[in-house]
């Protein structure tokens, strides 16, 4: 019976360690939520995303003008950060993460505010595009299990980085130095020239740098770049997509973030 108990203690253990934002329970929103919502995002979100939640606000325009990314338009519904198809909007689980984990470089976490809060923000971003009244996002499944970082699969992912041409963005040794970026071809949705993730650098991964987060972003793609979805190109999804992000991290030294 205590070996049972002492089991039972490593998986509750284990649970706990390997939740996630995205298990987060959402609350029912109505009016009053979205009203709070709207408080808190003027009070955090204003000054990027803008009054109206046009990506115009001070700091926007700045970013705009000699960055990218510029902050998100919320009300032309194409959103970067999703576990949904390529063209569909994000789940609402998908927006509390990206505001719960920021954006590395770009956009601070709020994981400081309350969980309540967190989601009151959620639900009036929602507001500025009719479609989510509408539409249903249903996530793509995150099918299969890591594969081990052996000397296979680092090869089938190396193979899959060249026939999927990831060179010509990010470089041969993916420092983000392909010969379209250096050409300075790559554009926004908006034409706003943009940068190619340093694969070096983990914290430059914009969607998150753990195998999971590399999987999805490969399964989604990032709309509005010219990152695509490889949904469709991998003939193995449960065993490709994984061993391609495990090539990934294995081109970096740098510690997971």
């Amino acid at each position: 019976m205590r070996c049972q108990n002492l089991v039972c203690g490593l998986v509750l253990l284990l649970a706990l360690g390997t939740s996630t934002v995205v298990q987060a329970t959402k609350p029912e929103d109505t009016a009053a939520t979205r009203a709070q919502g709207q408080v808190l995002f003027e009070r955090t979100c204003l000054f990027c995303h803008g009054a109206t939640g046009q990506g115009d606000g001070p700091a926007g325009w700045f970013l705009g003008r000699y960055a990218s990314p510029r902050p998100r338009n919320f009300t032309a519904g194409s959103f970067k950060f999703r576990s949904t198809p390529s063209g569909d909007l994000p789940t609402d689980q998908d927006l509390f993460r990206t505001i719960t984990k920021g954006i590395p470089g770009y956009m601070p976490s709020f994981a400081s505010l309350s969980e309540a809060a967190r989601w009151q923000i959620v639900a009036y971003v929602k507001s500025f595009y009719p479609g989510f009244r509408t539409e249903t996002p249903v996530p793509l499944p995150l099918v299969g299990a890591p594969t081990p970082q052996l000397a296979e699969s680092l090869d089938r992912g190396r193979a899959l980085y060249t026939s999927f041409e990831c060179h010509t963005c990010h470089g041969t040794e993916g420092r983000g130095d392909g010969p379209v970026t250096q050409a300075g071809e790559l554009k926004d949705a908006s034409g706003l020239q943009i940068q190619a993730a340093d694969l070096t650098r983990p914290s430059s991964f914009k969607n998150g740098a753990s195998l999971p987060d590399l999987v999805r972003t490969l399964l989604t793609g990032l709309d509005g770049t010219p990152m695509p979805s490889y949904a469709a190109r991998l003939s193995d999804r449960e065993t490709d997509a994984w061993d391609l992000a495990q090539y990934l991290r294995a081109l970096s030294a740098e510690s997971v973030p």
